[in-house]
């Protein structure tokens, strides 16, 4: 990528960068950064004077932001981080489909496979129907039965095969599936926890921005934000953990936050961040002084600016459950 470059720039393979930055996935302990910069220098001598390493969640804040905020991923698996102002980090997931990846397009294609398949076994009963899932499962794995869809499991595995079954999904979405409606709002239920999990260790003064902390959502999943959306809200506001954030998907890519923060490295004062043209702003939740919740319920507002940048503050009735946007039960 390096050598490319510089033929590019008709720029001698002899002549080095001053810096490169790197932000990759699973770049995200030290001591590995380290070795694979030493690596960089010892096999590629006059690549690179220096280098910067560390994980495209970084990557993509530093791209968006430039105080600091949270990255959100959801493709493939799924990974929170918040970066905040003095540079420290946290995280929440990223543990691979093993161990988690809740609310990304492998989560939601196994959650699917394993609804129906207890429903046919009988072991419990899928939240709606199967009608649709089932028959797309049978045509994108091309298999006739439980049985058949075993090696596309274990012996066959292909993570990122199995996860693009969600892309089936999100088309039931569209044609109004309940199941596959139900499964993207769990999703929303469970990516909006990410954010809980990392919310109380950001720094004040990102809680204090306008738009209040910076989301950057990264992944295919986000697209089907319309269907995450539900799930998503509600759980922020039954949690009680966030007062305001604001949603941000990536106009540009994430190599220019690695960018970022080589320049930082280097001093260089000359290159021009351009945070706000970087990133589109496609949700914002504000608490607005919310009464403490007790079993009895209260009336109250919440006020919520949608993709098409409007207002609203509708009245709340504990009572009667809906839409988080239209009305919300308190327990």
């Amino acid at each position: 990528m390096i050598v490319r470059s510089k033929l590019e720039l008709g720029i001698p393979d002899t002549v080095p960068y001053d810096i490169v930055g790197l932000n990759l996935s699973g770049c995200e302990e030290e001591k590995s950064n380290r070795l694979l910069a030493e690596t960089l220098h010892r096999l590629y001598p006059t690549a690179s004077r220096d280098y910067t390493v560390g994980s495209d969640t970084i990557g993509s804040v530093r791209t968006g932001v430039s105080n600091g905020g949270i990255v959100l991923i959801s493709g493939t698996g799924s990974n929170a981080l918040l970066i905040n102002p003095d540079g420290k980090t946290y995280g929440c997931g990223g543990w691979g489909h093993m161990m988690g990846d809740e609310g990304s397009a492998y989560w939601l294609a196994h959650r699917a496979c394993k609804y129906v398949f207890d429903d046919l076994d009988g072991l419990s009963r899928s939240p709606q129907p199967i009608s649709y899932v089932w028959p797309a499962m049978k045509q994108y794995f091309d298999i006739t039965d439980q049985q058949s869809l075993l090696p596309h499991i274990y012996a066959n595995f292909n993570k990122c095969k199995f996860a693009m079954f969600t892309k089936e999904l999100a088309l039931g979405c569209e044609r109004g599936d309940p199941l596959c409606l139900e499964l993207f709002r769990e999703a929303g239920v469970t990516l909006a926890k990410h954010i809980d999990a990392v919310y109380n260790k950001a720094h004040n003064d990102l809680k204090l921005e306008k738009g209040g902390v910076k989301v950057i959502c990264v992944g295919s999943v986000w697209k089907s934000w319309e269907f995450l959306k539900s799930g998503f809200i509600d759980e922020i506001h039954r949690s009680g953990v966030v007062d305001e954030l604001t949603l941000l998907r990536l106009t540009t890519s994430a190599a220019l936050g690695a960018c970022y923060i080589a320049a930082d490295k280097l001093n260089c004062k000359s290159m021009n961040k351009t945070f706000q043209t970087n990133t589109e702003k496609f949700y914002h939740y504000k608490r607005d002084n919310l009464p403490p919740a007790t079993s009895t319920g209260y009336v109250y507002k919440l006020m919520a600016t949608c993709d098409n940048g409007v207002s609203t503050t509708p009245t709340a009735t504990a009572g009667y459950k809906s839409n988080i946007e239209q009305s919300i039960e308190i327990r």
